[in-house]
């Protein structure tokens, strides 16, 4: 019956029952139903704005630790409007990643890290 070598499939296993002499599977985990009449938690901008703000804060402190504080405040001025446009750029950009439910600050914090700094070299860049 058939090629050489064919062994015929026998079709006694239940479905999707593991291999022979392997571990059962285990019992699925029963979900509560979604709740009726509430929203579900989202992320809000405010939060992922506070997460990118506090990248800004690490590269201004970092800016003073190894430059030393700015001649006037005009300096001041211009690089803290430096600092806003990659903040706000990355405040966005993890908000649309997030937005869909409630993330932990710390994720937030870590997520919005490599839009900050990426944001940043490139502001810096095209500044001079």
């Amino acid at each position: 019956m058939g090629a050489p070598g064919y062994s015929p499939y026998h079709d006694d296993l239940p479905a999707h029952a593991p291999m022979p002499g392997a571990p059962p599977y285990p019992p699925a985990e029963e979900h509560p139903p979604p709740p009726i009449g509430r929203p579900a938690a989202r992320t809000r901008f405010g939060m992922t704005l506070a997460a990118a703000a506090l990248w800004a804060t690490v590269n201004l402190v970092l800016v003073l630790v190894v430059t030393g504080a700015p001649p006037s405040t005009t300096d001041v001025a211009r690089f803290l409007g430096a600092l806003l446009v990659p903040t706000l750029l990355a405040a966005l950009a993890v908000w649309l990643i997030a937005r869909r439910r409630a993330w932990p600050f710390w994720l937030l914090v870590l997520a919005a890290a490599p839009f900050f700094w990426a944001l940043r070299a490139v502001a810096a860049q095209a500044g001079g």
